[in-house]
């Protein structure tokens, strides 16, 4: 069965951004009309597309369905062009076993504590 979108969290978490419907839809390369239509829940979206919408908004699917109330994100999305540092960071923890990304995870709070995060 198909995830069912609540409308209202969408358009809350897009009125939290601070964006327009238009933008919103740009943002996720869907027709404005679609989109308006998803936020006054006269149309469904696929999962795919709630997933499109959680990633542009920075929230879960999982809140924007229901399934939480934690609106904070639950997954990230690194592109390589955008942040070719933290792509490789990335890529390069995967193949770490829980152990080497223990010590990974305490090197980076150590230096986000002396940076002041």
């Amino acid at each position: 069965m198909q995830p069912l979108l609540i409308p209202e969290r969408l358009k809350e978490t897009r009125e939290r951004l601070g964006i327009t419907r238009v933008e919103a839809a740009r943002r996720m390369n869907i027709p404005q009309s679609s989109y308006v239509r998803y936020e006054k829940g006269d149309r469904k979206p696929t999962h795919a597309t709630i997933v499109q919408m959680a990633q542009v908004l920075g929230t879960s699917v999982d809140y924007l369905i229901g399934e939480s109330d934690d609106d904070r994100a639950d997954t990230a999305v690194i592109h390589k062009k955008d942040n070719p540092i933290l792509y490789e960071i990335t890529m390069g923890a995967k193949d770490l076993d829980e152990a080497q990304l223990n010590r990974l995870l305490k090197y980076y709070k150590e230096i986000a504590k002396k940076s002041g995060r």
